[in-house]
């Protein structure tokens, strides 16, 4: 596994599973990510232009099998990831400048959205 990259770290797993599961629980997410901060909350993607030829293939292929990345299949609204303070590196490729959110997300405003963050 450690020739892909990092993997998503379990305290974030655990949050996403809980805020698709549980809505209800989101204040406990969002209360633990205040006492445990681990980045700047929103969905983040990687820099596929730092990766190699053989991890953008490999991410490609899972891509075109699944349609998705990992976190877009959870189908979570971004702006309750962002809201709870959850940190998310979506290994998925960005969305390009100036379009809609990937339709696995919810849209939401893209006032003060920094480059490579989906706030």
């Amino acid at each position: 596994m450690n020739q892909h990259g990092p993997t998503l770290p379990y305290t974030t797993a655990w949050a996403l599973i809980t805020l698709q599961t549980a809505p209800q629980e989101t204040d406990f997410v969002r209360a633990w990510h205040r006492e445990n901060p681990a980045g700047s909350p929103g969905v983040h993607y990687d820099h596929w232009s730092e990766l190699s030829a053989a991890e953008q293939r490999r991410r490609n292929r899972w891509l075109q099998r699944h349609g998705r990345s990992p976190v877009q299949l959870l189908h979570l609204d971004i702006r309750l990831v962002h809201s709870a303070g959850v940190h998310v590196l979506d290994w998925g490729r960005p969305p390009e400048s100036g379009k809609e959110c990937r339709p696995s997300f919810q849209s939401q405003p893209q006032n003060g959205a920094r480059r490579g963050t989906v706030q």
